[in-house]
């Protein structure tokens, strides 16, 4: 029986003990209960930013080797023809030892450019007086131009072509047929315009001659044509048919002029009779059809 009593006094003891420190505690609050699934996964430390977005340097890289033409205002230019865009950060370097390099880019220099795939920007630029061996091929690196040229490359600049990238004024002086409607604009399309028939706007001279200017870099490869605003109205040749576009190497110069004839317009008919719409002008005195005999 003591044994018994002994043993309800203990119980009743540590009762009390849990009494008075539940008391003291006071109520807990419910979110201090054991969380559920849900809110075991909300408390879980996030992942960091760079493993859920996508970084702007893609990680994947294409090498392209070449010879520079001209390096400026942020974009390479190769004998190609075409522009690259080249990443703020650039990281120049020597091609041979991949360590720090004395040369700046500039013309007839050979350069290793390191393209970003994601964002189609130069990343690194190593440079050699020498060439360097092939990589990546011109078509795996051409979508990435901003300004597309002929799709073969140039050659090789040398001293002796006449290649040195300095900037070339050109001027294009073209003369039109008299049938083209006095109100029409004309336009110069080019290659590294990627061809749209509105790209350079000439000036008009008088009713049959137009010119513009513009400053290409020496070894520049350009294909050009001539249009009133639209494909349907560009020039052709003596006898009606489509024409190759026009073909200017710029070589080292002070200057250039570029005279051309147009002959005739897509659209129009060059059989059809002139009747004598143009105005005389110091070029073309006399600009009106004169019957034979009179």
């Amino acid at each position: 029986m003591r044994t018994l009593r002994h043993r309800c006094y203990l119980l009743i003891a540590l009762l009390a003990i849990a009494l008075a420190n539940a008391g003291a505690l006071g109520s807990a609050p419910a979110a201090a209960a054991i969380p559920t699934p849900l809110e075991s996964a909300i408390m879980q430390t996030p992942p960091p930013l760079d493993a859920t977005a996508t970084p702007s340097p893609s990680g994947q890289v294409i090498k392209y080797s070449g010879q520079l033409l001209d390096y400026r205002d942020g974009f390479a230019f190769f004998t190609t023809g075409d522009a690259f865009r080249v990443d703020p950060n650039v990281k120049l370097d020597d091609a041979a030892t991949g360590g720090p390099t004395t040369l700046v880019p500039e013309t007839r220099l050979y350069a290793r450019a390191t393209f970003d795939a994601g964002s189609g920007g130069i990343v690194e630029l190593a440079l050699s007086r020498t060439k360097l061996p092939d990589e990546a091929s011109y078509r795996d690196v051409k979508r990435f131009a901003v300004a597309l040229s002929t799709p073969y490359a140039n050659p090789d600049l040398v001293p002796a072509e006449g290649f040195n990238g300095k900037g070339v004024p050109v001027t294009f002086l073209v003369e039109v047929p008299p049938k083209t409607p006095f109100a029409d604009q004309i336009f110069l399309a080019t290659d590294i315009s990627g061809w749209s028939s509105t790209a350079i706007r000439m000036d008009r001279v008088d009713a049959l001659h137009y010119r513009v200017t513009r400053v290409f870099a020496s070894g520049t490869r350009l294909l050009y044509r001539y249009t009133r605003g639209s494909w349907q109205s560009a020039d052709v040749d003596q006898s009606g048919l489509a024409m190759k576009p026009r073909l200017l190497l710029v070589k080292n110069a002070d200057y250039r002029v570029v005279r051309d004839i147009v002959y005739n317009w897509q659209d129009e008919n060059q059989f059809a009779p002139d009747n004598g719409s143009t105005l005389p002008t110091p070029f073309n005195p006399v600009p009106f059809n004169i019957p034979p005999h009179h």
